[in-house]
């Protein structure tokens, strides 16, 4: 009974090994879908403004946007600071996102991280000559489009309590860095 145990445990393990192996996704499927947005691969500084409660709020910006796992995945953290005259600047924003591409379903996801401890996932989707996603946010939604040029990278924020009338929240200007 033992010897029948171990071989029918054996033949599950192998059964379930071969069959997940062929449904495993072709990681160059991910690497080509991720090459799509390699004109956000860089470093990126600039000027940015936020509103923050009824205040506008002013930062420097740095975005970094690297290829991670052979080209998979990229990641972006952006950091934005205020300058504190005799003292180190204050970071008002740090972020960490890690863009995909699902083949399953054919989407790009956006898993996002604030230094405050919120996450998210985010759909991504190509615009022209960008990128954008919305979230749910208090009384609305958020949505986020960047455009990009060879060496210009101009990001808006906009928010609306309907989904019809939106109100711009926050922008930013950045320059790719050598």
């Amino acid at each position: 009974m033992r010897r029948f145990v171990t071989v029918v445990l054996l033949s599950a393990v192998v059964s379930f090994g071969s069959g997940h192996a062929a449904q495993a996704p072709d990681p160059a499927v991910a690497q080509a879908a991720l090459a799509r947005l390699d004109f956000m691969v860089g470093r990126w500084r600039g000027e940015a403004w936020q509103i923050r409660g009824s205040e506008r709020v002013q930062t420097q910006m740095l975005e970094t946007v690297e290829r991670k796992l052979g080209g998979a995945v990229l990641l972006v953290e952006g950091r934005g600071t205020i300058a504190a005259p005799g003292a180190e600047d204050r970071v008002v924003h740090h972020a960490l996102g890690v863009i995909s591409f699902d083949s399953r379903t054919g989407k790009y996801t956006m898993r996002s991280y604030l230094a405050t401890g919120q996450s998210g996932d985010f759909d991504l989707t190509l615009v022209d000559g960008g990128v954008s996603w919305t979230r749910e946010a208090p009384g609305g939604r958020v949505r986020n489009t960047a455009h990009f040029t060879e060496n210009e990278w101009r990001e808006i924020g906009e928010f609306s309590s309907d989904g019809t009338a939106w109100r711009q929240i926050m922008e930013f200007r950045l320059k790719r860095q050598p």
